[in-house]
């Protein structure tokens, strides 16, 4: 990466780290960080030139998500979502589809998010929690969809369904459309200013048009290796964000240093994950474990540098380790959650 690209990265990050407590506290939505991220190009990063993107590759992406996650974690959580479900659209075979809704994304002007984590860890176990059935040449959704990012404030949302014969489908669902209910956004212990809300939906119809894949059986078999990733990639940035905060107490500076080492072997572990062609799920997720265990043990080090203080709602510490305590349920599968444990036991 150039000078004027690392310049502008650390810029990025630095204006978000100064309004990210704010948005917190005010459980507002971070209009002046998107403003910020905007005029970074961050809406064009991963969006094909055929679309009026910059396309940049996925090392460059997750670069991106490090810095604005050291900056602003709310903000990373919302910009992976919805790059989560852009790069779904970018990678369907519905061309109509990828036509109707890129450019839109690429100028900001339309905003989306992911509601598929029915179909990966939320609500497991029991009958699915959004039904899709065909009727008159159409696809009718009905259920929930657990954990929907920015709901009140986007666009549209990449959703995930089962059929009765258990095949999947994602289609893109209108957030304003008929059937479609938002719910009050959730209480959180941090994050609060993402918006992240139940979604219901009640005979929401949607046409071939607005199908992104299937039905088929595992119809997020194909993740890119950008969503794979970036998770940890912001569980680094997040990481580096409570570094930059304990590191100027006398009782936290040496374990800042060795932290920041850490933080190099989990940034040189992605990097080198990120330039496989099919990177092992297995070392996705020992690296998500490793990196969860590790956020735990700096949260813990982030409120003895704010002593008491650090203990009261609406402190820069307590946002920092409630956010870090996500990292142990966004997207942990069992075999990450094991890691966790294992590691916070002693036993990895």
């Amino acid at each position: 990466m150039s000078a004027d690209g690392i310049a502008s990265i650390t810029e990025l990050t630095s204006r978000l780290s100064a309004l990210a407590q704010n948005s917190e506290k005010t459980r507002s939505w971070p209009h002046e960080a998107l403003d910020i991220y905007a005029s970074h190009d961050g809406w064009r990063w991963g969006i094909g030139r055929e679309y009026g993107g910059l396309e940049l590759d996925t090392t460059s992406r997750l670069t991106r998500y490090v810095a604005i996650a050291r900056g602003d974690m709310s903000l990373a959580l919302y910009v992976t979502q919805h790059d989560g479900a852009a790069d779904l659209l970018a990678q369907s075979e519905n061309a109509g589809l990828r036509s109707r809704w890129l450019p839109r994304y690429a100028r900001g002007e339309a905003l989306t998010t992911i509601g598929y984590s029915q179909l990966t860890t939320s609500r497991q176990g029991g009958a699915p929690a959004m039904r899709v059935s065909e009727v008159d040449g159409q696809f009718q959704f009905d259920g929930v969809m657990p954990w929907v990012t920015g709901a009140p404030h986007v666009t549209n949302v990449a959703c995930g369904g089962t059929l009765d014969n258990g095949e999947q489908l994602l289609a893109v669902i209108d957030l304003s459309a008929s059937g479609v209910s938002v719910k009050p956004a959730s209480e959180l212990s941090a994050l609060n200013s993402t918006f992240t809300c139940e979604v219901f939906c009640d005979g929401v119809k949607v046409t071939p048009d607005d199908v992104i894949a299937g039905p088929e059986p595992q119809v997020l078999k194909l993740r890119s290796t950008l969503r794979l990733l970036s998770v940890s990639a912001t569980g680094i940035g997040h990481g580096l964000g409570m570094i930059d905060y304990i590191r100027d107490d006398p009782i936290t500076a040496d374990a800042a240093d060795e932290a920041s080492r850490q933080a190099d072997e989990f940034y040189a572990a992605l990097l080198t994950l990120a330039a496989e062609d099919d990177p092992a799920q297995s070392a996705i997720d020992a690296l998500r474990a490793r990196l969860s265990a590790w956020l735990v043990r700096l949260a813990g080090m982030t409120m003895v540098r704010a002593k008491g203080s650090g203990f009261r709602r609406g402190h820069v510490a307590q946002r920092l380790t409630d956010e870090a305590l996500f990292f142990c349920v966004w997207s942990a599968s069992g075999s990450v959650r094991d890691g966790i444990v294992a590691d916070l036991s002693g036993q990895a």
